[in-house]
């Protein structure tokens, strides 16, 4: 990952389960409260191995790859009793939104006027501001998949940071909450 001067690290999730089995049961069903501590880890080991490198990165974010088993799932099978679990949604990419930036930090020294005391319209200062890449794309069940007279299903996800352009309508991909890979073209 630091070779290549990216800021995500794969991880198998079958080589984590051989190492901690607890660990994989924890992430799968609480990956609102695992994945923060994975990021945390990668931050600080990337500190200690290349410091400049760990300055120069803003975020760095684990990703993961693997058997998800009951987790791995499609946009029809996908639910609410699986809100907070990491998961793998596989389909078809359908439609993606351009990429635009999204208000990380916004900067304010006051409440926010739009007019001065004269009634001139005011403008932001953007250059104090972070943002970070957004966008949306629709992956929809594949065909082979869906049950015999009923139309595919899907699903909207959002992409961020490194994610977002990595993929293009006719994809076939597998969205593991963290992470976004073709599995090939259609």
């Amino acid at each position: 990952m630091v070779a290549n001067g990216e800021c995500r690290l794969n991880v198998n999730i079958n080589d984590l389960r051989k190492k901690s089995p607890q660990r994989v049961t924890g992430l799968l069903n609480a990956a609102h409260e695992e994945l923060p501590a994975f990021h945390r880890a990668l931050k600080e080991y990337v500190s200690s191995v290349d410091t400049n490198y760990a300055k120069t990165q803003e975020e760095l974010f684990v990703g993961f790859e693997g058997s998800f088993g009951s987790k791995h799932v499609s946009p029809r099978t996908l639910n609410a009793r699986h809100l907070g679990n990491l998961v793998c949604v596989e389909g078809i990419v359908t439609k993606c939104s351009l990429v635009r930036p999204k208000v990380v930090r916004s900067v304010h020294y006051s409440i926010y006027p739009t007019k001065d005391d004269d009634g001139n319209l005011l403008e932001t200062e953007y250059g104090l501001c972070a943002y970070k890449d957004h966008q949306t794309v629709s992956i929809q069940e594949m065909p082979e998949k869906s049950p015999a007279g009923q139309l595919p299903r899907s699903v909207d996800i959002v992409l961020d940071n490194d994610l977002v352009d990595k993929c293009k309508p006719g994809d076939r991909v597998q969205n593991h909450s963290a992470t976004l890979h073709k599995i090939g073209v259609w």
